[in-house]
């Protein structure tokens, strides 16, 4: 069987390595001359976060560009935007995720599940522009708004690969924090 559109991967659950999947298939992506866009929901273009170097350090030039949209994250201890701030940005962020199909061969919406779940933008907008990808493989981010409660039944039926991260044990829980380099 040929692919005739783009395939749907989506990488959700409430353990760590819903990015990191979608960072290993960009570089996949690169090594095979494939032309990626990385679009964040949360992520600031202000933070510190490896992936940013990217462009211009291991993928060759041209072939990825990445777009970091966010406020920050939702109702987290350390949000200073107000909701309708978080809305714009994800709105903008959803806009340039539109603009980049068919100008990609990977389309990364990292963090959408999570948007979705915390009601910053509608399904049916992200389900409209999924719709949309023509040969673009789409890989969509993010956890759903608590554990245990799985991505909608229409999500799930549009995706052609699901995988859970399933939290089991993770450093925070005994306070240790991200590590630069390997969580961020």
């Amino acid at each position: 069987m040929s692919v005739k559109d783009g395939l749907v991967y989506v990488f959700t659950g409430n353990g760590k390595g819903k990015t990191s999947a979608a960072l290993g298939m960009v570089a996949r992506a690169a090594c095979n001359k494939m032309k990626v866009g990385w679009v964040s929901w949360y992520k600031e273009e202000s933070w510190p976060i490896s992936e940013k170097k990217l462009p211009s350090g291991m993928i060759p030039e041209g072939k990825i560009e990445m777009y970091f949209m966010g406020k920050g994250f939702y109702k987290l201890p350390t949000d200073k935007a107000f909701p309708e701030e978080h809305k714009k940005a994800a709105a903008a962020a959803l806009k340039k995720a539109e603009s980049l199909l068919k100008k990609v061969d990977v389309l990364v919406m990292d963090e959408v599940v999570k948007a979705i779940a915390d009601k910053l933008i509608k399904e049916k907008e992200v389900m409209r522009v999924v719709g949309k990808r023509g040969k673009t493989h789409v890989v969509l981010t993010g956890r759903t708004s608590r554990p245990g409660l799985e991505v909608s039944a229409r999500l799930l039926e549009v995706a052609d690969l699901v995988t859970e991260c399933k939290k089991i044990k993770h450093p925070f829980d005994k306070g240790i924090k991200a590590v630069k380099g390997l969580d961020y």
